[in-house]
């Protein structure tokens, strides 16, 4: 049995941490050590630190849990950096989402693309690269397990800034994958087996050899061969035959219309949820079509998710004073299934977010692509996925190209590069090109106190 540093930064998520830290405790291969949580937000901070005190009494596990201030104290001799922060919180991601609709852009969810994702990561990817400053200096060679949004300019700029850091950035918009292909090839998931068990082993025990390649919240099902025959021409039919805006049905409006859509239209089948697949593509997310309405993607509002976070904190506090029950089942979140691959020196397929090194080859080299991987305590090693196919790989260099401007310009407060990045992203359709700067010029202000770089 072991004993583990695990840094938080976020530690006061009331999104993520009963689910991850649920996880953390079910890892029967690390019996306690230190659990340090790093987050401005102290109400919510010190109700998680409460949880995970009642998580060490129930699960028998002798973790000292701490509240830092300090965050390069808090990294310090880290084995595990877990990051889920956000810059501004609530107050800023507001200031993202509805500037931008006063000039025409109204996206729905705004974490990935889009200027409201422009918005989100010029606020984090000067923390993001600065937390990994901070690694190398205090704990060399330990793993940076990132789930914060918006994931590419995120884990692009904690790569720019690593040298020993182990950095892999997670998403589990792939563990749809399913939902999605399962009614088309008939291989849906068995009742009762986790979602990991379907997509790694399972579906190749059923012969299906598949390759999923693309970037965040833009990944593709680029390869599907069902027992030697090659099956992504028969699910574009599914989608060419069944694609109907007016559908009741309960498992066309699960895979969703945007990706039906998209594959009907580019022959292949994108797995995020619709929700952040209409960012990408204008003309699925306009004036025309509701802004996505047409495709069943509602916007989700601040009060919406202020609202959710209330509720994450209340039940957090239920926990803490042993009022609600903790479901010990594990949510199939691959972070943890990572950290026991590690700690064991075994080896876990994981869907990862990493620096282009040739696993895409049509993708330019470094930028943030995600792809399949085999992770052990050795590092993350991508598989070779090939190229993108035609319209896809454009799509996925366009938007990749605007990444490496938005990174850019946050790391040098660029207020020029960001004008730039903000008027190539297909989001700026909807506004007048003219009033851009403008548009540019109102969120800097609006979210000055988190953009310190723009103001010096």
């Amino acid at each position: 049995m072991k004993r583990k540093i695990i840094t938080v930064i976020g530690g006061g998520s009331v999104t993520w941490m009963s689910g991850l830290m649920r996880d953390v405790y079910l890892l029967d291969e690390i019996e306690g050590g230190e659990i340090r949580l790093v987050d401005p937000d102290k109400p919510n901070v010190e109700a998680v630190a409460q949880m995970l005190q009642k998580f060490n009494e129930i699960r028998g596990k002798d973790y000292v849990i701490s509240v830092v201030d300090d965050r390069k104290a808090a990294l310090k001799d880290a084995d595990f950096v877990l990051t889920t922060f956000s810059p501004g919180s609530m107050d800023a991601f507001y200031n993202d989402l509805e500037i931008p609709v006063k000039y025409g852009i109204r996206l729905p969810v705004s974490m990935t693309v889009g200027i409201p994702g422009i918005s989100a990561a010029i606020r984090t990817v000067p923390v993001a690269y600065e937390i990994v400053k901070e690694m190398e200096e205090v704990c060399p060679g330990a793993w940076l397990l990132n789930v914060t949004n918006p994931m590419s300019c995120v884990t692009r700029a904690m790569n720019l800034a690593a040298e020993k850091t182990k950095v892999i950035g997670m998403c589990h918009e792939f563990h749809a994958f399913g939902a999605y292909i399962g009614p088309i090839l008939d291989l849906n998931r068995p009742q009762g087996m986790d979602v990991l068990t379907y997509l790694y082993k399972w579906l190749p025990e059923q012969g299906l050899d598949y390759t999923v390649a693309g970037i965040n919240h833009f990944v593709w099902l680029t390869k599907a061969v069902l027992n030697g025959e090659n099956v992504i021409p028969r699910i574009r039919k599914f989608c060419e035959k069944n694609l109907d805006f007016d559908t009741d049905d309960p498992v066309l409006k699960t895979i969703g219309l945007a990706k039906m859509a998209l594959c009907k239209q580019f022959g292949y089948m994108p797995l995020a949820g619709d929700r952040h697949l209409v960012e990408f593509y204008p003309s699925l997310c306009n004036i025309r079509n509701g802004f996505g309405m047409k495709f069943n993607v509602v916007k989700t509002t601040v009060d919406v998710r202020r609202h959710a976070k209330e509720n994450g904190l209340r039940h957090i506090k239920n926990i803490a004073n042993g009022v609600a029950q903790v479901n010990w089942t594990r949510t199939g979140e691959e972070m943890t299934e990572i950290m026991r691959a590690i700690v064991t020196g075994g080896e876990v397929m994981a869907i990862v977010n990493m620096p282009n090194k040739g696993q895409i080859s049509n993708m330019p080299k470094d930028v943030v692509v995600e792809t399949l991987a085999d992770v052990s305590k050795d590092g993350a090693r991508p598989k070779i996925s090939g190229e993108l196919p035609g319209a896809v790989g454009s799509l996925c260099r366009f938007h990749a190209d605007i990444h490496e401007m938005t990174v850019k310009a946050a790391l040098t407060g660029d207020r020029k590069l960001l004008v730039e990045a903000m008027s190539l992203d297909p989001s700026s359709g909807s506004a007048c090109f003219a009033e851009i700067p403008k548009l540019c010029d109102e969120l800097l202000k609006a979210n000055k106190k988190w953009l310190p770089r723009f103001f010096e």
